[in-house]
């Protein structure tokens, strides 16, 4: 009976050892948190910007994220977009951008992206896009400017 007890013990011990194992932060998954904002234009065309940002092991003090504005028409179809990525370092003090790209793409045949450039400065990341539509004899151009900002205490807007 004793070596019955003693070997259920020792299972026990072996599992709780097992399942209580930390994991490091390159092993625990990101969760994405989203939000999104709407900009209505007087044309009718609107810029859907979201907003996503990439939650990591809390203990760790780097933020990342992304922020995306969509050149919309009246319809709803995304015409172009720009997206700004941005990685950050807090320490409940202050904050600092300590990485920033960009991408850009046209959807429509009408839309070409002129030119584009990305900034990093103190603790924000930013990226420019213009966009240039051509129909027929007429012309337009559009500029947006995405900016992704961190917090000290490490919350992104």
């Amino acid at each position: 009976m004793k070596k019955i007890i003693a070997s259920v013990m020792m299972v026990s011990l072996l599992l709780c050892t097992v399942f209580s194992l930390p994991v490091s932060a390159a092993e625990m998954p990101m969760n994405e948190v989203t939000t999104t904002t709407i900009e209505y234009l007087e044309n009718g065309d609107y810029i859907e910007t979201v907003l996503t940002v990439y939650e990591t092991n809390s203990r760790a003090a780097t933020k990342q994220g992304t922020k995306t504005s969509n050149y919309k028409n009246s319809s709803g179809t995304v015409l172009w977009c720009v997206t700004v990525y941005g990685s950050f370092t807090y320490n409940g003090t202050t904050s600092s951008c300590t990485s920033v790209s960009r991408s850009t793409e046209s959807f429509n045949s009408n839309w070409t992206i002129k030119s584009s450039s990305c900034t990093k400065s103190g603790n924000c990341a930013s990226a420019t896009a213009t966009a240039k539509y051509t129909s027929g004899s007429s012309s337009m151009e559009r500029s947006l400017t995405v900016n992704l900002y961190c917090s000290p205490y490490g919350i992104i807007s």
